[in-house]
């Protein structure tokens, strides 16, 4: 799994300091609005809102795992993005220029805060922003970027030849607990969901792999008055089956309105989304590529349990095993109703 080998959690999260703040002032020439600093959330960066007389900003302090080489090519795709016609916020140069700074060891950049009434949280403004996918596909189809680039340190995927020895780790994990029944369930059901797609991936032909965001979701997805006016957060941004990422965006659909999960009106409406984004491709999707969407939906859930090793506190990584357990319980069915669920998607 990308990122297997780095914490998760809170711990290693930035935190504003009169140091940083100070840092930011400096270096992009700002006003002392950065005293006001504002930590407007981020599951994985600091995020700190400011505002510099009638501009405001966003301050991004990374991880430390994140190095030169993966920002630069992060940057070096919103700009393609950006030319190839999708909203992105491009980062602020410092005073002499540079896309960045390092304090204490973290990259940093600035960019200009994008005004937004909305996300991407319901089914309409998903049917409008996949045709959107779509078209990022299509843009980072030919995209090189650097190995730093192309991977992940930490990602919402897994591969599906990492599956087995990934999922078991987390099982492992689990079992290591003074584990509740309902844990131990959750455990047992992830094993036999990562052995029907393993066993099911198997016949599916090996699928082109390109660039793709990597976590195009939620508030990743910004709208004003009805329209797309920011993507963001290429933080997972790596190097996998253009269907991987449609399907991330599936899951979480699927996850989050959570009444008739597995029903056949569930599909048909996650099919029309499939739909959605297919309008926006250049290359439409292969009948190959069609009939594997729901295993790699299945699959998706997985890439959690993998995580578990890695969560950076024991209470953190029972948290997300409790969050992830119904996940898990619909994937299963679909998996076992494989051949429906392709049905709908051919």
């Amino acid at each position: 799994m990308n990122g297997g080998q780095v914490a998760r959690g809170p711990a290693s999260r930035a935190k504003a300091s009169p140091e940083l703040l100070a840092a930011i002032r400096d270096c992009y020439g700002l006003a002392k609005g950065t005293e006001t600093a504002v930590d407007i959330g981020g599951s994985s960066n600091l995020n700190l809102l400011f505002a510099d007389g009638h501009d405001r900003y966003v301050a991004r302090v990374y991880r430390p795992w994140v190095t030169e080489e993966r920002l630069s090519a992060i940057q070096e795709v919103r700009w393609r993005l950006e030319r190839g016609g999708v909203a992105c916020a491009l980062p602020v140069p410092t005073r002499d220029g540079q896309t960045w700074i390092v304090v204490d060891g973290r990259l940093v950049e600035v960019e200009p805060y994008v005004a937004h009434d909305s996300e991407m949280d319901s089914w309409d403004r998903l049917e409008a922003a996949l045709p959107l996918l779509g078209s990022i596909h299509s843009i980072l189809q030919a995209a090189v970027v650097s190995a730093d680039g192309r991977v992940a340190p930490a990602a919402n995927h897994i591969d599906s030849s990492d599956v087995p020895a990934d999922v078991v780790r987390g099982t492992r994990c689990i079992q290591q607990w003074d584990a509740s029944p309902a844990e131990l369930q959750m455990a047992h059901e992830a094993e036999e969901l990562a052995g029907l797609v393993n066993a099911a991936e198997r016949s599916v032909p090996r699928l082109p792999r390109q660039l793709v965001h990597g976590d195009y979701w939620d508030n990743n997805v910004l709208f004003r008055d009805g329209q797309i006016v920011q993507v963001g957060d290429l933080d997972f941004m790596g190097e996998r089956p253009r269907i991987d990422d449609l399907a991330l965006t599936l899951y979480y659909t699927n996850s989050t309105f959570s009444e008739d999960q597995t029903s056949h009106a569930r599909a048909l409406q996650l099919r029309g989304l499939v739909d959605a984004y297919q309008s926006g491709l250049d290359e439409p999707l292969t009948p190959v590529e069609r009939r594997a969407i729901p295993l790699a939906l299945a699959r998706t859930p997985l890439c959690f349990i993998a995580m578990i090793p890695s969560v950076d506190s024991a209470r953190g990584a029972r948290r997300l095993a409790e969050e992830i357990a119904p996940d898990i319980a619909w994937a299963l069915a679909l998996v076992r109703d494989l051949d429906r669920w392709t049905a709908v998607f051919a």
